[in-house]
């Protein structure tokens, strides 16, 4: 018996809609710096919002000034810790430049009982120090601070979305219900809403992680007598802000000061801050954040490692947000599906 030839028969408007998803995957995949914006934009919405109501709601303050009032906040703080780090660092590099030689016998002397191999590499990260410090002025770290934003335009972008959307009486909801359909209204603003509470309990537990990183920094600092020790809190806390890189930059200008003490308060404040570091991404992070918006912490530490692998800085800071809204939607998901 001849066997007849397997066929299989697809119905050419199931192709179309394949063909269509495809398309339409391709096309976000094209506008992801768009939708990067975006979803920057709506966290920060999300964020400020409660702060933008109170503001209104106690102090009469309309909206606009209050947004307004906010970044200018946010840009005096800003302008305030520069001033403060920019003369530490210029007087600190250049001491550390011209006394190279010096540190270089002392720590030499102090290592030379390890293995050559260990004595080599930190020999040679040693004399590395001039040049890794020219890769890392003042202009190279703004680069890198704000590199995820891909450029300057990028980011006053999400300043002015934010800022329009903030503006606005229920501008967050407006924004949404504009883009869903009104039978679907109702369930889409209730999700919205927890997403909005959700991204607001993370915003706050970030503020709760900075606080707690300063004052923890401040404390140690000054039990090991570290001169500026307020200051170098204040930049840690507010580097704390920025996921991966921040604790690397506030750690920074506390090495360098602890090292015209001498190269072993260098290695012990290094050291510190590694301890510091460490407890926060592993301990308080995950309790922090489970406190704030009710997720599993291994959910959280996942989320954050999808997050930097996928976009790198810029993930880690969308990770928990993106976590909790995808949750949120799927409790409501069944809702959804039946259109109630």
């Amino acid at each position: 018996m001849e066997k007849q030839p397997l066929r299989f028969d697809v119905p050419t408007l199931t192709v179309l809609k394949i063909i269509g998803i495809l398309l339409f995957v391709f096309f976000l995949y094209l506008i992801k710096d768009v939708l990067v914006i975006l979803a920057v934009s709506f966290i920060v919405s999300a964020a400020l919002e409660p702060a933008v109501d109170k503001l209104q709601k106690n102090m009469k303050i309309p909206r606009w000034i209050g947004v307004l009032a906010i970044y200018l906040l946010f840009i005096g703080v800003l302008a305030v810790l520069i001033n403060l780090i920019v003369p530490i660092l210029n007087e600190q590099v250049g001491t550390l430049i011209a006394n190279q030689d010096t540190y270089m016998k002392d720590i030499s002397g102090m290592i030379s009982t390890w293995p050559q191999g260990v004595q080599t590499y930190i020999n040679t990260s040693i004399q590395n120090i001039p040049a890794v410090i020219q890769n890392w002025q003042i202009g190279g770290l703004s680069h890198r601070v704000f590199g995820f934003f891909s450029g300057v335009g990028s980011f006053i972008a999400v300043l002015v979305i934010s800022a329009y959307v903030l503006s606005l009486k229920n501008g967050m909801k407006q924004t949404v219900s504009a883009f869903v359909p009104e039978s679907r209204r109702e369930i889409f603003l209730k999700i919205f809403s927890e997403i909005t509470r959700k991204v607001s309990l993370w915003f706050r537990g970030q503020l709760i992680l900075s606080f707690t990183v300063g004052l923890a920094t401040f404390i140690g600092l000054w039990i090991m007598h570290i001169p500026f020790a307020l200051i170098l809190a204040l930049i840690a806390a507010f580097t704390e802000l920025i996921p991966m890189v921040g604790p690397i930059l506030g750690a920074i200008p506390a090495v360098l000061v602890a090292l015209f003490i001498s190269p072993v308060m260098a290695i012990i404040v290094a050291a510190f801050y590694i301890f510091v570091q460490e407890f926060e991404s592993h301990v308080l992070v995950p309790q922090v954040m489970k406190k704030a918006v009710g997720l599993n912490p291994v959910i959280i530490i996942s989320s954050m490692l999808i997050g930097a692998k996928l976009l790198g800085i810029l993930g880690v800071i969308l990770a928990v947000p993106v976590a909790s809204s995808v949750v949120v939607v799927l409790k409501e998901w069944p809702a959804i599906k039946n259109g109630s």
